[in-house]
């Protein structure tokens, strides 16, 4: 059981969700606060745009705060609010594919020319950039599951929770994300995800 600091008191977050439910707006924002960082994150992994995430995380405060009556318990506050994010996300990438359009080149040359500096930092900035481009380029089923068990942390229990998908099953569609990251980007991916 996790406890969060409000104010002078510790509140352990079922009283903060008993509070929120009964209309208590900074109980609910104090879970919401605990929760945001990994679920920006989550979504900025799965849809590729930090400022878009956050609007994403928008969307699912306004979904939590309407659909709190009917969360029924069964799983971790936090997990629930991660199935919503996915939810969202999983919009989100369907309107992309709906909308999308492809970039002009000399867009791109400017963007990458732009990025240039120290050797050093252009190392590392190519290297993170290839890293999104690999993980955004996984099939949806593969990145979900790699994202939240190697970016977020999530086991595999909670992950089934999160996306309906048995654990074995999101246990092998990880391991596969991996065995394809590697596959493109070499050994550096077992010096960042390890199991």
């Amino acid at each position: 059981m996790k406890t969060r600091t409000v104010g002078f008191r510790r509140m352990s977050d079922e009283e903060l969700l008993r509070r929120a439910r009964g209309g208590d707006r900074e109980a609910l924002n104090d879970l919401l606060a605990s929760c945001r960082d990994g679920v920006v994150r989550f979504v900025t992994a799965i849809i590729g745009e930090p400022s878009e995430a956050e609007d994403v995380f928008q969307i699912v405060c306004e979904a939590v705060q309407t659909g709190l009556s009917r969360f029924e318990g069964r799983s971790a506050f936090s997990t629930w609010v991660y199935q919503i994010a996915l939810n969202q996300a999983r919009r989100v990438q369907r309107n992309r594919a709906r909308h999308a359009r492809p970039s002009d080149p000399e867009t791109l040359d400017a963007a990458r020319a732009k990025g240039r500096g120290v050797l050093s930092s252009i190392y590392r900035r190519e290297l993170h950039e290839s890293i999104d481009h690999a993980v955004g380029g996984l099939p949806s089923s593969l990145k979900e599951a790699f994202v939240l068990r190697y970016l977020e942390g999530k086991d595999y229990d909670e992950i089934a929770e999160i996306t309906g998908v048995t654990a074995n099953t999101l246990y092998v569609r990880a391991h596969r994300a991996r065995s394809l990251l590697k596959a493109a980007l070499g050994p550096v991916v077992d010096s960042f995800w390890t199991e």
